[in-house]
């Protein structure tokens, strides 16, 4: 019997040692990153920026670029289109855990528009300048309850010729973002202008309606379902000056936006149909670019 005690003690000696941490196992960490540091520089293209970590030492790079967009990499680009102030975080992981720093990048000014690559101004201008005019179909008018099928009122063939005032109307886009109107000098007198549903020479716009004579706006293109057509400055309208987001109006807005719902290119012309919802029921106008 004493000599299993025995043996059980040494074999609960030695289980003991065994369990014991060695030296030679002993791993010692560096320290996580301290000092993150990153650099900014101008990129080539308007409103783009280079941010390169400069931080030693560290393998994973994640960035939170301030405008709501995020990147990996030890450099990266960042774009910028809007003017304004963003805050730029860097976060970096080394062996000893991690580390983050901040920078503030100011953009001076909104970045130059790029025609080319977006759909509905390569359409609206061919990144250059395109007139268009009312299409010379039935239907380049129309108004009507919400469901876009029931008709209120659409333009017939024959108006094409008592309205000819209106249907040579000519919108010129280009691919900076102009809009030039052009009444070619008479215009659809109805009776919020104070005419009688006739055509009549532009210069007898009242000067609370002349805005919605020929002129110069500008506009802009947001969204894609559906896209939305923005024209702006005192008086800018697409087929009809009264129709306006919400309501028919009286006097000239500074901005109507349209709904593009369509747009087809035929051997004969192209063709783009904007919508707006103004309250009681939606306006639509087809306009044509003749080739």
């Amino acid at each position: 019997m004493k000599n299993i005690n025995l043996l059980f003690g040494l074999f609960f000696v030695l289980a003991l040692f065994a369990c014991e941490p060695q030296q030679e196992d002993d791993i010692t960490l560096p320290p996580a990153p301290e000092n993150v540091t990153f650099s900014i520089e101008a990129g080539t293209e308007p409103n783009t920026y280079i941010l390169t970590n400069t931080t030693t030492d560290v393998f994973e790079y994640a960035w939170d670029l301030g405008n709501g967009t995020t990147a990996t990499g030890e450099s990266v680009e960042a774009f910028y289109s809007l003017a304004g102030t963003y805050e730029v975080s860097l976060t970096v992981l080394g062996k000893g855990g991690s580390g983050s720093a901040t920078q503030t990048i100011v953009v001076e000014a909104d970045a130059p528009f790029m025609c080319e690559g977006n759909e509905v101004a390569e359409f609206l201008s061919n990144c250059d300048q395109k007139v268009w005019k009312l299409n010379d179909e039935a239907g380049a008018l129309f108004v009507g309850p919400g469901d876009g099928v029931t008709t209120w009122f659409a333009t017939t063939e024959e108006d094409i010729e008592t309205r000819f005032c209106q249907f040579d109307d000519t919108w010129t886009f280009t691919g900076d973002l102009e809009m030039v109107y052009e009444t070619n000098g008479d215009i659809w007198g109805e009776d919020y202008l104070g005419f009688n549903f006739e055509c009549v020479d532009e210069s007898q716009l009242g000067d609370a309606v002349a805005p919605w004579g020929s002129g110069t706006h500008t506009y802009v293109i947001e969204g894609d379902n559906p896209p939305q057509l923005t024209v702006s400055g005192l008086g800018a309208f697409i087929g009809l000056p009264k129709v306006a987001n919400g309501a028919e109006v009286t006097t000239p807005q500074t901005a109507v936006t349209y709904d593009v719902i369509r747009m087809e290119s035929t051997p004969e012309k192209d063709i783009i149909e904007l919508e707006v919802n103004f309250g009681p029921g939606i306006w639509r106008f087809t306009l044509a670019s003749f080739n």
